[in-house]
């Protein structure tokens, strides 16, 4: 005796169901892959960038130690990276870089062109010495040190500024 079965597909229909739900997950999770490497590769981007113009700030200020100050006297003439303070000149903005002649520093590992420094001479600031001297003026010349560095693209870009007494 044979009985006769009829297949409604209810099998199929939950197997359906069950590979579009997975396809759902497996997408998600492929975004979220996707955003997670490129905010990685934006931060290293950024940290090149940032170690860059760290090096950089740091070669303007061995510049500083390394010059007697009555060479400095004289060495601001605004060329070759030495200038004197402008208020006006805002070096925040990478495009007032564009004709200043900056000194560029070793070529950092992975970094598009290199890091590069200016070194601008602060006015005078006479200051009273410390108490035990109270009164005694004495004279300290003040320098401000840019670095500017782009990371492993061009579109990362870090300026570092640093005050420098000597």
């Amino acid at each position: 005796m044979k009985f006769k079965q009829q297949q409604s597909g209810a099998v199929l229909l939950v197997g359906l169901v069950m590979v579009m739900v997975l396809s759902v997950i497996v997408a998600a999770a492929v975004q979220t892959t996707l955003t997670q490497q490129k905010m990685t590769t934006n931060m290293r981007d950024k940290e090149l960038s940032f170690q860059g113009a760290e090096s950089a700030l740091r070669a303007g200020e061995a510049y500083l130690d390394k010059t007697a100050v009555e060479t400095l006297n004289s060495a601001f003439d605004n060329t070759n990276g030495l200038y004197q303070f402008d208020a006006a000149r805002n070096l925040a903005e990478p495009q007032n870089w564009a004709n200043l002649s900056a000194v560029e520093t070793l070529n950092a590992h992975q970094v598009v062109g290199k890091p590069v420094y200016l070194i601008e001479e602060l006015p005078p600031i006479n200051a009273v010495g410390n108490s035990i001297q109270l009164g005694k003026t004495k004279h300290s010349h003040y320098y401000r040190v840019t670095s500017k560095s782009k990371g492993g693209t061009a579109s990362a870009l870090s300026i570092l500024q640093s005050t420098y007494k000597k």
